[in-house]
């Protein structure tokens, strides 16, 4: 069996997200898009070998990002303009840990959690398991997971660092 460290080692970097395809429960694809991310969203991981992550994505729908909105200037833009921005973003940070290896550091199982920190109070604390398959010499990640509505998602990574 792989070393949990040796998996950190491989998982630690910087993952552009590329892509979902999830799954009904029968095997079929589900047409579905994620009502709070769209059909088409924008995100990164990392991950660091000491054992810590931090996970951003965002709507890649333009009606979901209301132009103008700062940070800088949070007066700008309405109430309403900065609850679709929380609507439609998912972020969390915190430990996560190898809870499966398999003979090849390649294949296994990961949890995020229990986050530390999160967009959604609810998610603090919360722990979320992945199965996970490296791909092109550890250039491309796939994780496999249950969504929240009990669908089965394959989620694809590219590494960028």
């Amino acid at each position: 069996m792989v070393k949990p460290e040796d998996v950190m080692k491989a998982l630690s970097g910087t993952w552009l997200y590329l892509n979902v395809t999830t799954f009904n429960d029968n095997g079929t694809i589900s047409h579905e898009e994620d009502p709070g991310l769209g059909a088409s969203p924008t995100g990164m991981l990392h991950y660091n070998a000491a054992g810590l992550m931090s996970a951003n994505f965002m709507s890649g729908r333009a009606a979901d990002r209301p132009a103008g909105v700062d940070s800088a200037a949070i007066d700008v833009g309405s109430d309403a303009d900065w609850a679709l921005i929380g609507k439609h973003t998912l972020s969390y940070a915190g430990p996560y840990r190898v809870t499966l290896t398999t003979d090849d550091v390649e294949e296994g199982q990961i949890t995020h959690g229990p986050t530390r920190v999160a967009w959604l109070p609810s998610w603090v604390g919360r722990e979320l398991e992945k199965n996970y398959t490296l791909y092109d010499d550890d250039e491309v990640m796939r994780f496999i997971a249950r969504t929240q509505d009990g669908r089965i998602s394959h989620q694809f990574f590219q590494r960028l660092a």
